[in-house]
């Protein structure tokens, strides 16, 4: 069996993940392998593959939610975008929460002439940026800069370093209440597949369930008496 091309790497409670090589069937094979080994303890997680997996499928690939592993991973996500991100590249950063890219960067997905989106990124990019924007991506065949795609909420932050950006935003999450960032995230993802009214008894319910945790008497504890909560995740 050939190994493992995508690797996992813990730094505090941030898990990291590398490598990949390239975008190909063996590339959704490893990120289903590392996704499933990521544990309860970790708070959040970061993947920055090798920077050519961005520039979309270079070996053939099954069809359907290839990227569903990280997208249905309870703790929030950031994908870190190393470099112009096209078609597949750009569905696999889709399947993350938090997108952080170059400030040079180049977005797009691949032409219609050629290829047709096949992991899911049809529409999660709608549900990203909203029908008229990605249709305008998809149909005029467009691929527009970090400025834009931070305006259209494409991307969460452009920087000149996005893997130090993404670093930082990852420690700031992982600072928070796990539950609390977990059952926010849950709320977030099925909200929007809910008529608001069961939407909001589903984010009460959340509520509910977060009044008897450890964390949540903490969190009350460190503001009374002006200190930094110490989460412990329970």
């Amino acid at each position: 069996m050939p190994a493992q091309r995508l690797s996992l790497g813990r730094t505090d409670d941030m898990v990291i993940i590398r490598g990949g090589g390239s975008l190909d069937a063996a590339f959704v094979t490893d990120l289903g392998d590392v996704c499933a080994a990521v544990t309860e303890d970790m708070r959040v997680v970061v993947l920055n593959p090798d920077p050519q997996v961005w520039t979309g499928y270079s070996g053939p690939t099954d069809f359907g939610d290839l990227f569903a592993p990280l997208a249905d991973l309870p703790q929030p996500t950031l994908a870190v975008l190393s470099r112009a991100t096209f078609g597949g590249g750009l569905e696999l950063a889709l399947a993350a929460d938090i997108r952080v890219a170059p400030r040079d960067a180049s977005i797009g997905l691949d032409s219609l002439g050629g290829d047709f989106p096949r992991a899911g990124g049809l529409q999660r990019l709608t549900r990203a940026v909203g029908r008229s924007r990605a249709s305008q991506l998809l149909l005029l065949d467009e691929h527009i800069d970090a400025a834009t795609a931070l305006d259209w909420g494409l991307i969460n932050a452009a920087a000149d370093n996005p893997f130090e950006a993404a670093v930082a935003i990852a420690r700031s999450i992982a600072a928070r209440g796990p539950i609390a960032t977990r059952y926010a995230k849950d709320a977030i993802r099925h909200g929007l597949d809910m008529p608001l009214a069961q939407a909001l008894h589903y984010e009460t319910e959340l509520t509910i369930l977060l009044q008897d945790t450890n964390d949540r008497a903490e969190g009350v504890d460190a503001f009374v008496n002006k200190r930094t909560p110490a989460f412990s995740g329970t």
